[in-house]
């Protein structure tokens, strides 16, 4: 979400990798999750939850690309940071909800035996 109030490319690409980063330190906690909840069924929990994951990702992309023609008729010029600032916004804001609804309701007590 900080990615608009950037001003060079480089700080930038540092502010994602530093992002993917803590994304990917957070993936150790909840991917051996699936384990924990469900030991005997824990392929198909993982498969319906990265299935999950995957479609919207495949929906993010459509909507980035509507996001982004919307904004063409807002700036001229893709170039402008604010044409993107949406488009950083929305998954941000998802990351914060979906990590918020993770800390608050999950469980590592079994569900299925």
């Amino acid at each position: 979400m900080a990615l608009p109030i950037f001003r060079t490319s480089l700080a930038a690409v540092i502010c994602s990798s530093v992002a993917l980063g803590f994304l990917a330190l957070g993936r150790a906690g909840f991917a051996v999750n699936h384990m924990d909840i469900a030991p005997k069924y824990a392929g198909i929990v993982m498969g319906v939850s990265n299935t999950a994951g995957t479609l919207a990702g495949i929906i993010g992309v459509d909507l980035t690309g509507k996001l982004l023609e919307a904004a063409k008729f807002v700036h001229s010029d893709l170039s402008n940071p604010e044409s993107w600032r949406s488009v950083f916004m929305i998954p941000g804001v998802l990351c914060i909800f979906s990590s918020l609804g993770f800390l608050l309701f999950s469980t590592g007590e079994r569900i299925f035996h």
